[in-house]
């Protein structure tokens, strides 16, 4: 079972967002068949990252859940990288007007207390207007904030918080725990863990 494909990445975003649930409940909420909620859930439980206790089941190590889906996926390389005179705010007004979305640490600030990355990760938008609005990016003024783009190797459905548009906490976690930054999940781990040991 490839945890990365779309299909099968939604039903684990459904466990994740739910973290105690029942087959029925990940289908209801991924939205695809239940034959996939069904094939993941057995298969989570054959690799000992989820339990069954009664009629639901819930995630026994989150470490372990996260490195089997980073097991089946390296989160892509920049599309391009700018370095630009532009202020962390005008960028974000840039940004969202021309449908980024924030990802990576740009979107785990807004999950999550985290030692600011000064980075700006985005996913490139779809369909046409994403050339152009790269080609606009690279015509501002060079200067030293940085703005990395990424393509969406696994489409995405951006939320939107605070008037930016970002990937949903569970894509969120999935991509930092799949690329250079799980580090920076480490303090959530943490708190999930304190939260486990007082329950």
């Amino acid at each position: 079972m490839d945890l990365a494909k779309p299909k099968t990445l939604a039903a684990l975003e459904a466990i994740i967002e739910l973290e105690s649930f029942s087959q029925y409940e990940v289908w209801k909420k991924a939205g695809t068949s239940f034959g996939t909620a069904h094939y993941l859930v057995n298969f989570l439980q054959e690799k000992h990252v989820i339990s069954k206790t009664g009629k639901k089941y819930t995630i026994l190590t989150w470490p372990g859940l996260l490195a089997l889906f980073a097991a089946y996926r390296t989160f892509p390389k920049p599309l391009a990288t700018y370095h630009l005179a532009i202020s962390v705010e005008a960028a974000k007004d840039f940004l969202t007007e021309k449908k980024f979305t924030y990802c990576l640490t740009s979107a785990w600030k807004y999950y999550d207390d985290y030692l600011r990355d000064p980075t700006i990760h985005v996913y490139s938008p779809t369909g046409g207007n994403a050339q152009n609005a790269m080609q606009e990016l690279s015509q501002l003024a060079k200067g030293t904030t940085i703005i990395n783009v990424y393509p969406q190797d696994i489409p995405i459905q951006p939320t939107k918080k605070k008037e930016v548009l970002l990937t949903s906490f569970s894509r969120t976690l999935l991509d930092m725990y799949s690329s250079n930054y799980a580090y920076g999940t480490d303090n959530w781990i943490k708190k999930k863990a304190e939260q486990w040991q007082q329950a």
